[in-house]
């Protein structure tokens, strides 16, 4: 081979361009499609409506736009002469926009679902029995996607129909075309010396010469194909060996439940990849195909149950593997700790109950946005022990150093972690991977070549199929897979599954490199922000669900509200939650939060009616306790407000229902008064200074003797900054954000509304721009919590909006709440990583503390942070344009709050975040119920974090972890006598018995551990 021609590649390629036209053995052009327009997406379309009146769309013509939903029909009758195998359905419908958009519909014959024609699904195979010589029903059941990226809502764009076509298959001719094409492309991948690129080149030289491509082609074609297939067969292994890795093929379809797309779409984009799924299942007996989200699986249960029903046959048969841990797959950011594990729960109780005991253990969230510091241990109380991502490989700096670890928790827990390497270009990222490769010999090679750990990992996933509308894998992605089975210079490629790749792994796997804490993706920092209103509508429900049933658990009452959590668990998708969808999405998810709302409230009022007693009391569901001031909606006499009779508990417990009789004067008021340029709002600890515009001059600690602010600087600074991202407009923060800043100052007023002896506050409001901003800085007697109740009416685009608090404070690193614990991150940028970290995730605070002092942002509704060097910032607002034109625009209601306090108080700062997102519950004296206390932890870094009624319907469940990192003896009172204590997992399933005598539960925890306990009472 030394003087071989240096273009026999391109004469391959130039051949196999020439003989795909005839894999078509004949053709017969469809009578024109007649549409019918749908006003939105829906299940029960009119497919078998007479379409008699409908406009028809000629064949090679424009039709449809952009974002339409229709019904498209015609029929066919196949000849005689054809016999009845090898049929199909050749649908060119056109192309719209890019991979995620594009025609997509489901293909009826005769009513019946068969598959998708969309993207990438163009031939459809039929069932041999329409070859009746009767005359069948073509309908499309379909969405004909958006244009562009970012999606143009004002797009003209049309589609092309092609000459849609009954066809025959040459079925030896087409395999002969897929694995000419597989070879050729893994030839080119390796280099022109290697001696297998040339025995590959060289064996498809030889099968074209079997392979009879004189003109016309024809039946001289079809009589040498079988040769020229022996030829290559036998010419390919000669060529050398693969190489030692295998590749575990996992078919797979990511399901983005909504996106560029209502949910209502993904319900029918359900049926189309997953009939598409079931049909190559009946084709190939070696295809195996492996989905996540249980709620997709919900939907198609109740909108397809014949499909279904064929599902749950092949899940049976071991051949399509339910996977995935999670309701669906969320943001982890941020759903609050609760949240997390009911995604859990909901997950695989959903699949048990529907499957058997078959889900593969494994977490799968290939494109979620970073993993917390905690969920390898949640994991573990579910009963997963695999985790799965491929957003981290779209880190814009610092790639994970190994693709395959042990992920770490806090408490130690530890899970087998693995990032898909298999590689694809994404805009400028340095390092990006895929989910839904193509079988390209790039990928198929670089999914080996990208692994970080090849020393002790010879198994390794690619998973293959086109995700969202794209049907799923193909009939060619199958032929790709068979024909790197074996190929030379090649990984060997099995079709498999997660499970088996697992399997496979963990062999090698104790040797492996252990990462601990969280996973912060270098990316998609905005989402943490983006459409404000969601991150408060989450937070709000989360709240609503947690007083529920902590009420109701008090109450003695078993409510089922799967309903909402269910509802709640799918708006913390991870395009949902994060505000990084279009309109539509957001339009459907406002009318969810809502119907929430009255599931949850009707709960709550019925537990709070059980639990009233004969004079008036509070129900407080927080879950610690201490000096508070509430408001309550009722005449009780206490300081009248804006926002209902303000009154103060000198030691209000947590779980408690008590007396409004208990309600005590506090030693010393709060005050307020004005000075010539603002106010000074004081009580016993602080005494806070605030200028006309609303920043503090000054925050002085009484007992310190100090200004906690930075000397010289002020506090409370709204900063507005330029912020836009070089792609990814919703999702991304660039560090270049802060290139340009400006001040939010203006023309503003201030107003005196409050005025003790409970609560002062301030009203300022300022005009900037083409907004409003009006806070109310309020503060307690008693208190050392400054809130900060900010409306704004905002009407500025890619401008983002942060509140900074320069402090007195230097310490090297900060410490954020999370679910279930609390991480610590650098203040400084010093390192690589640090440096990526400008932008990071927080639960309910941030705070810098040196050992002495704390300096803590509290917030209600917010989720992102920076902290650099001695100045804490929260992010307020983001304003992106795409893909959502208008977001952020109008209303923002939210409240932060500035906690200075010494640093040996940390059960402060954990009671006042929580008394900020813990209203207290009013309740009438029209009962009676006696005061009482549910449950309380001693000592106060033992947080009982959920109350809620056993799922069973018997007795109560606690869930509590250990907080501040020690490990910790801890004695749980609760206000029944106890029968039984069980130590469960998530799904409340026995893992031991728990100590208690009396009416106390006696438990040792290890530092950061969660624990689950289920309560039986006499």
């Amino acid at each position: 081979m030394a003087g071989r021609w240096p273009f026999t590649a391109e004469k391959i390629a130039s051949r196999l361009a020439l003989i795909a036209p005839h894999i078509f053995r004949r053709t017969l052009v469809l009578p024109p499609f007649r549409i019918l327009p749908l006003s939105a997406a829906m299940v029960d379309a009119p497919i078998c409506a007479d379409p008699s009146g409908w406009d028809e769309i000629p064949h090679r013509s424009y039709w449809g736009s952009a974002d339409l939903n229709f019904v498209m029909k015609s029929r066919f009758m196949v000849p005689e002469n054809w016999g009845s195998h090898d049929l199909a359905l050749h649908l060119p419908l056109g192309l719209m926009g890019d991979i995620f958009n594009h025609p997509e519909a489901l293909l009826h014959v005769d009513s019946k679902p068969i598959g998708s024609a969309d993207r990438y699904h163009h031939t459809i195979p039929l069932d041999p029995a329409v070859a009746d010589g009767q005359t069948h029903v073509v309908s499309l059941h379909g969405w004909t996607g958006l244009a562009g990226w970012p999606p143009d809502p004002d797009s003209r764009s049309k589609l092309f129909m092609g000459e849609p076509m009954l066809v025959a298959i040459d079925p030896v001719l087409r395999a002969f075309h897929a694995k000419a094409s597989a070879v050729l492309d893994a030839a080119r991948m390796l280099a022109p010396d290697n001696n297998k690129h040339e025995g590959l080149i060289h064996a498809l030289d030889q099968a074209f010469k079997a392979l009879d491509t004189r003109a016309p082609l024809g039946d001289r074609l079809r009589e040498t194909v079988e040769e020229a297939q022996r030829v290559l067969d036998e010419g390919v292994p000669q060529a050398g060996e693969a190489r030692g890795e295998t590749l575990h093929g996992i078919g797979h379809a990511h399901m983005d439940i909504a996106y560029l797309w209502p949910v209502d779409q993904i319900r029918l984009k359900n049926a189309r990849t997953y009939s598409n799924v079931l049909r190559l299942m009946d084709q190939d007996p070696d295809f195996k195909f492996s989905h996540s989200q249980p709620q997709l699986y919900a939907m198609v249960e109740k909108d397809y149950p014949d499909i279904f029903t064929r599902m749950k046959a092949r899940i049976a048969e071991g051949r399509w593997e339910v996977m995935g841990g999670m309701w669906v797959e969320p943001d982890l950011n941020i759903p609050g700790p609760e949240s997390l594990v009911r995604q859990l729960m909901l997950g695989r109780a959903y699949f048990k109950d529907r499957f058997g005991d078959v889900e593969t253990p494994v977490l799968w969230l290939p494109d979620t946005f970073g993993f917390p510091a905690q969920i390898p241990q949640l994991m573990r109380h579910a009963g997963l022990k695999y985790f799965v991502t491929n957003k981290l490989n779209w880190n814009q700096k610092n790639k994970v150093p190994w693709s395959t670890h042990h992920w770490e928790a806090l408490d130690g827990s530890r899970v087998l972690a693995h990032i898909l390497t298999t590689p694809r270009e994404v805009q400028y990222l340095p390092f990006p991977t895929n989910y839904k490769s193509d079988l390209s010999a790039g990928e198929v090679l670089g999914t080996v070549t990208d692994e970080t750990v090849p020393e002790s990992i010879n198994d390794l996933p690619i998973c293959y199929g086109y995700g969202d509308g794209g049907g799923g894998p193909t009939d060619d992605l199958l032929y790709k897979a068979h024909a790197f089975a074996e190929m030379p210079g090649m990984p060997r490629l099995r079709m498999s599954t997660v499970r088996e790749a697992f399997a496979a792994i963990e062999k090698t796997s104790e040797s492996l490199a252990v990462w601990t804490g969280e996973h912060y993706m270098e990316g998609h920092r905005g989402v943490l922000t983006s459409q404000g209103w969601i991150k408060r509508a989450n937070r709000l429900a989360e709240r609503a669900l947690h007083e529920a049933e902590a009420l109701a658990a008090m109450a003695g009452l078993a409510p089922d509200l799967t309903e909402a959590w269910q509802l709640l668990c799918l708006q913390q998708f991870h395009d949902i939650v994060t505000g990084t969808s279009v309109p539509v999405v957001f339009e459907d998810s406002r009318r969810d939060f809502a119907c929430i709302r009255q599931i949850v409230e009707a709960v709550a009022i019925e537990a709070a009616a059980a639990l009233e007693g004969p004079t008036p009391m509070v129900a407080n569901t927080a879950p610690t306790s201490g000096p508070r001031v509430i408001a309550v909606e009722a005449e009780v006499g206490g300081q009248v407000t804006e926002t209902g009779q303000l009154l103060y508990f000198a030691d209000l417990p947590a779980y408690a229902t008590v007396p409004v009789a208990d309600a005590s004067t506090p030693e010393t008021p709060v005050s307020i008064s004005v000075l010539e340029d603002g106010a000074t709002l004081e009580n016993a600890y602080l005494r806070v200074s605030v200028g006309n515009g609303g920043t503090l001059a000054e925050v002085f600690d009484k007992e310190l003797g100090k200004n906690v602010l930075k000397r010289g600087q002020s506090g409370n600074v709204l900063q507005a900054f330029e912020d836009r991202p070089i792609c990814w407009d919703a999702w991304d923060i660039d560090p270049s954000f802060e290139d340009r800043m400006e001040i939010v100052s203006g023309e503003s007023t201030c107003e005196i509304v409050e005025t003790g002896p409970l609560r002062a506050a301030l009203r300022v409001t300022t005009g900037w721009r083409n907004s409003t901003l009006t806070q109310t800085i309020r503060l307690t007697a008693q208190s050392r919590r400054v809130d900060f109740f900010t409306e704004v009416d905002w009407h500025e685009q890619h401008t983002l909006l942060k509140a900074a608090f320069p402090t007195f404070i230097s310490a090297p690193h900060a410490e954020f709440d999370i679910q279930w614990g609390s991480v610590r991150r650098s203040t400084k940028r010093e390192s690589s990583f640090d440096a990526a970290r400008f932008e990071v995730p927080a639960q309910k605070w941030a705070r810098l503390c040196d050992g002495e002092y704390s300096v803590a942002v509290l917030n209600d509704c917010k989720y992102g942070y920076d902290v650099k060097d001695d100045t804490i910032r929260i992010t307020l607002i983001k304003s992106s344009t795409s893909p959502d034109p208008q977001a952020d625009q109008g209303r923002h209601l939210f409240t932060y709050s500035l906690l200075p306090k010494p640093a040996a108080d940390r059960d402060m700062l954990d009671h006042e975040a929580y008394a900020l997102n813990t209203p207290v519950r009013y309740l009438s004296p029209r009962g009676a119920a006696t005061a009482m206390q549910f449950a309380v932890s001693n000592p106060s870094n033992v947080i009982i974090e959920t109350i809620k009624p056993a799922e069973d319907g018997t007795g109560a469940v606690l869930r509590l972890y250990e907080a501040y990192g020690t490990a910790t003896k801890t004695m749980i009172t609760v206000g029944r006598r106890i029968a039984k204590v069980e130590r469960v997992s998530f799904d409340e399933t026995l893992v031991g018995l728990a100590n208690f005598e009396g009416r106390e539960v006696s438990l040792t925890l290890r530092a950061h551990e969660i624990v689950t306990l289920k309560l039986h009472f006499e």
